[in-house]
């Protein structure tokens, strides 16, 4: 069965399933995602069944078992049965930061419904605008519903109907619909707002976005939020006041230096000291036109493909792991659960329950990651950086309990520092969150670091944020105008260095 979180994710999937799989009937549920000023907030489930689905099922009492939803945080309401029959479910959980919305919301669905979450705040002078975004998807339809072990139990069928049979209970018997169109998802996202645009009397913004389930179609969603501060205001009109008195001030100061400057040129010019070609007045102009130099103080290396050997990370392995281990065979699906993990949504023991394998989690993650192996020039290089005292630090795309694992398997703690790992900042790489995370971390400006990462769009943020990059060049062809310098080895970033 799921984990527990896993479980309690899909707690009105599943009372969905027994609805859609009992008879032809509506059943819609309700995700509200409500943002506070701070950047708080709470995510609000609401289910409602039709009369007919709460007479498929016999009545709410007893069919809905609460207890693993109040275990995980959230406030339950319900079931409840309204005078026309139909029936009501609603569960409340709040979130005290914002990188917390999106495992909350990954609680709500699993990690793929409801993807690439993102709340951010953007701050300007008595203004800041909170920005939510990221995507529905239900193109895996009833398969969002299934519980594989369940479905193993049940002789290979989750709902213990095969399709046809669904569909003939759906009635749908005739091709004219399927059984998930009874089910609709409803993304509500209620932003703080204060702008003039908005009703101060009413300060949000909601919008909503509908999706069916088994909808092939990606829907992105985004809203924003405006929050002014009144107070500022007067001050900037003060400033502006202030501003217009400066430049008048200014004005008079040029006007007197223009003046100054045409007397001396009516004075005859004494014997100068240096001739106006010596050598001293050239080497004090070109200084003082030269900017301050930049100084290397950290390497930093990227992860699969810099650390790891390409043709073994720890990427690389896993879709062949999954399924020798029983698991999911499509890769994206593997692909969409290992990045949730990666981002810190899911922990290694739910990771490999979304994907089907069975075992003691701890085990697992020991004999795949026995998987993994370094490059073989990575310690000799680090010697190098030890014999210059240069500092290296690792950015990395990576599940955190793993990344921790291959440091203490290959003795890297101390050596790498310091180590920046996706599953801990919430964040991916390209993203700039992980570049501001190292620069936190690490107490280095961007302009003293030098990047050697595998990924050209990773060198392209960093190079925009100002640092210097390399390119560790795998199998694949670089072109001829490309804008990094490339080594196939670090042995080649000495030689680049003449040292």
């Amino acid at each position: 069965m799921y984990p527990l979180v896993r479980r309690v994710a899909v707690w009105l999937f599943l009372v969905t399933a027994l609805a859609v799989s009992a008879s032809a009937c509506r059943v819609d549920a309700t995700v509200a995602v409500s943002v506070a000023a701070d950047g708080s907030g709470t995510v609000a489930v609401a289910l409602e069944l039709d009369a007919s689905a709460v007479e498929a099922l016999g009545g709410l009492d007893g069919r809905v078992h609460i207890g693993d939803l109040v275990a995980a945080g959230w406030k339950v309401t319900g079931p409840t049965t309204d005078s026309s029959g139909g029936g009501q479910i609603s569960a409340v959980k709040s979130f005290d930061e914002p990188s917390h919305l999106g495992p909350v919301l990954a609680e709500v669905a699993g990690p793929t419904a409801i993807r690439d979450v993102s709340l951010v705040r953007e701050r300007s002078f008595a203004r800041t605008t909170w920005r939510l975004s990221g995507a529905i998807d239900l193109s895996d339809g009833l398969d969002l519903l299934a519980d594989r072990e369940l479905a193993e139990v049940l002789g290979g069928l989750p709902f213990a109907r095969s399709e046809e049979e669904l569909a003939e209970m759906a009635g749908c018997g005739d091709g004219s619909c399927a059984p998930a169109d009874a089910f609709t998802l409803i993304l509500e996202a209620t932003m703080p707002s204060t702008d003039d645009e908005v009703d101060p009397a009413v300060p949000m913004v909601v919008e909503r976005w509908s999706v069916g389930l088994g909808d092939r179609s990606v829907t992105v969603f985004s809203s924003t939020g405006v929050l002014v501060d009144r107070e500022p205001r007067t001050w900037l009109a003060v400033s502006a006041v202030a501003g217009g008195l400066l430049l008048i001030f200014l004005a008079f100061q040029s006007l007197r230096l223009v003046r100054s400057r045409r007397f001396a040129r009516a004075v005859p010019a004494s014997v100068s000291d240096k001739p106006p070609g010596s050598t001293e007045i050239k080497e004090e102009r070109r200084s003082a036109a030269e900017p301050a130099q930049r100084k290397l103080r950290l390497v930093v290396l990227g992860g699969i493909g810099v650390v790891w050997d390409a043709g073994s990370d720890p990427e690389g392995l896993l879709v062949p792991f999954v399924r020798e281990q029983g698991g999911v065979v499509d890769p994206r699906e593997v692909a969409d659960h290992y990045r949730a993990a990666s981002l810190g949504y899911l922990s290694s023991e739910e990771f490999w329950g979304a994907v089907g394998v069975v075992g003691d989690f701890e085990v697992l993650d020991a004999e795949y990651l026995s998987r993994v192996r370094m490059r073989a020039d990575v310690l000799p290089f680090l010697d190098r950086m030890d014999e210059r005292s240069m500092p290296v630090a690792c950015l990395t795309n990576a599940v955190l309990a793993w990344s921790f694992q291959l440091r203490d398997r290959f003795e890297l703690e101390g050596r790498l520092e310091p180590w920046v790992a996706s599953g801990e900042v919430g964040a991916r790489k390209p993203s700039q969150a992980m570049f501001e995370a190292l620069r936190r971390m690490s107490g280095e400006a961007f302009g003293d670091m030098l990047l050697i990462d595998s990924d050209p769009a990773t060198l392209e943020v960093a190079r925009g944020l100002g640092m210097s990059t390399v390119l560790l060049r795998g199998t694949a062809l670089v072109p001829a105008d490309f804008p990094h310098p490339v080594i196939d080895g670090f042995a080649d970033l000495f030689r680049t260095s003449g040292s």
